[in-house]
Protein backbone atom coordinates (compact mmCIF):
# COMPACT_ATOMS: atom_id res chain seq x y z
CA UNK A 1 0.00 0.00 0.00
CA UNK A 2 2.62 2.47 1.07
CA UNK A 3 4.63 1.40 -2.65
CA UNK A 4 1.55 2.45 -3.84
CA UNK A 5 1.15 5.45 -2.27
CA UNK A 6 4.36 6.80 -3.27
CA UNK A 7 4.43 5.62 -6.49
CA UNK A 8 1.23 7.60 -6.96
CA UNK A 9 2.48 10.90 -5.74
CA UNK A 10 5.73 10.62 -8.26
CA UNK A 11 3.00 10.18 -11.06
CA UNK A 12 0.97 13.02 -9.82
CA UNK A 13 4.15 15.01 -10.33
CA UNK A 14 5.78 13.56 -13.68
CA UNK A 15 2.19 14.52 -14.86
CA UNK A 16 1.93 17.87 -13.85
CA UNK A 17 -0.09 17.80 -10.83
CA UNK A 18 2.19 18.75 -8.64
CA UNK A 19 -0.52 20.53 -6.14
CA UNK A 20 -2.50 17.60 -6.09
CA UNK A 21 0.61 15.76 -5.44
CA UNK A 22 1.48 18.32 -2.40
CA UNK A 23 -1.95 17.89 -1.32
CA UNK A 24 -2.04 13.89 -1.00
CA UNK A 25 1.19 14.18 0.95
CA UNK A 26 0.21 16.68 3.21
CA UNK A 27 -2.72 14.86 4.30
CA UNK A 28 -1.25 11.31 4.47
CA UNK A 29 1.38 12.85 7.04
CA UNK A 30 -1.25 15.07 8.34
CA UNK A 31 0.44 18.38 8.34
CA UNK A 32 -0.78 21.86 6.42
CA UNK A 33 -0.25 21.86 2.81
CA UNK A 34 2.24 24.16 1.62
CA UNK A 35 2.41 26.49 -1.05
CA UNK A 36 4.29 26.09 -4.03
CA UNK A 37 5.85 29.22 -6.32
CA UNK A 38 8.10 29.18 -9.31
CA UNK A 39 11.15 31.53 -8.76
CA UNK A 40 13.41 31.53 -6.03
CA UNK A 41 13.66 34.15 -3.31
CA UNK A 42 15.97 36.55 -3.78
CA UNK A 43 18.88 35.31 -1.09
CA UNK A 44 18.53 31.61 -2.55
CA UNK A 45 21.99 30.91 -5.20
CA UNK A 46 20.54 29.97 -7.98
CA UNK A 47 21.95 26.39 -8.31
CA UNK A 48 19.55 25.55 -6.09
CA UNK A 49 16.69 23.74 -7.94
CA UNK A 50 14.07 24.28 -5.14
CA UNK A 51 14.18 25.83 -1.71
CA UNK A 52 11.48 25.73 1.27
CA UNK A 53 10.90 28.32 3.36
CA UNK A 54 9.47 27.99 6.57
CA UNK A 55 7.75 31.61 7.24
CA UNK A 56 5.79 31.29 4.84
CA UNK A 57 5.63 27.62 4.20
CA UNK A 58 6.41 27.96 0.77
CA UNK A 59 8.24 25.70 -1.55
CA UNK A 60 10.05 27.51 -4.38
CA UNK A 61 10.98 25.98 -7.84
CA UNK A 62 13.62 27.66 -9.83
CA UNK A 63 11.63 27.80 -13.00
CA UNK A 64 8.54 25.50 -14.00
CA UNK A 65 9.99 22.81 -15.43
CA UNK A 66 10.70 22.31 -11.49
CA UNK A 67 7.40 21.57 -10.83
CA UNK A 68 7.44 18.17 -12.58
CA UNK A 69 10.53 17.11 -10.91
CA UNK A 70 9.66 14.44 -8.01
CA UNK A 71 13.16 14.52 -6.60
CA UNK A 72 13.10 18.41 -6.37
CA UNK A 73 9.58 18.86 -4.81
CA UNK A 74 9.56 15.76 -2.73
CA UNK A 75 12.98 16.47 -1.12
CA UNK A 76 11.62 20.01 -0.40
CA UNK A 77 8.35 18.80 0.86
CA UNK A 78 10.70 16.81 3.50
CA UNK A 79 11.70 20.18 4.57
CA UNK A 80 8.16 21.17 5.35
CA UNK A 81 7.35 17.74 6.96
CA UNK A 82 10.01 17.99 9.12
CA UNK A 83 9.45 21.70 10.13
CA UNK A 84 5.88 20.90 10.66
CA UNK A 85 6.50 18.17 13.29
CA UNK A 86 9.26 19.18 15.11
CA UNK A 87 8.26 22.83 15.22
CA UNK A 88 11.79 23.73 14.36
CA UNK A 89 13.95 21.38 12.94
CA UNK A 90 14.28 21.35 8.75
CA UNK A 91 16.24 18.02 8.91
CA UNK A 92 19.37 17.41 7.42
CA UNK A 93 19.93 17.15 3.32
CA UNK A 94 20.92 14.07 3.25
CA UNK A 95 17.62 12.86 4.51
CA UNK A 96 15.91 14.83 2.20
CA UNK A 97 17.68 13.40 -0.33
CA UNK A 98 16.79 9.80 0.67
CA UNK A 99 13.12 10.64 1.36
CA UNK A 100 12.79 11.67 -2.15
CA UNK A 101 14.74 9.28 -4.06
CA UNK A 102 12.30 6.36 -1.44
CA UNK A 103 9.18 7.96 -3.52
CA UNK A 104 11.05 7.41 -6.92
CA UNK A 105 12.00 4.25 -6.19
CA UNK A 106 9.12 3.33 -5.43
CA UNK A 107 7.30 4.81 -8.48
CA UNK A 108 10.17 2.55 -10.56
CA UNK A 109 9.38 -0.67 -8.46
CA UNK A 110 5.70 0.23 -9.58
CA UNK A 111 6.20 0.83 -13.68
CA UNK A 112 9.24 -1.39 -14.11
CA UNK A 113 8.13 -4.66 -11.96
CA UNK A 114 4.55 -4.22 -11.50
CA UNK A 115 3.27 -3.57 -7.82
CA UNK A 116 4.55 -6.30 -4.64
CA UNK A 117 3.11 -4.03 -1.86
Amino acid sequence: METRFKGYIVWLILNGETEKALKKLADHYEVEIPKLKVGLPKRHKTRALGTYTNHNQTISVLNSDMLKQPLVIIHEFYHHLRIDLDHKHRGNERNAREFAQDYVEAYNTITNHGDHS
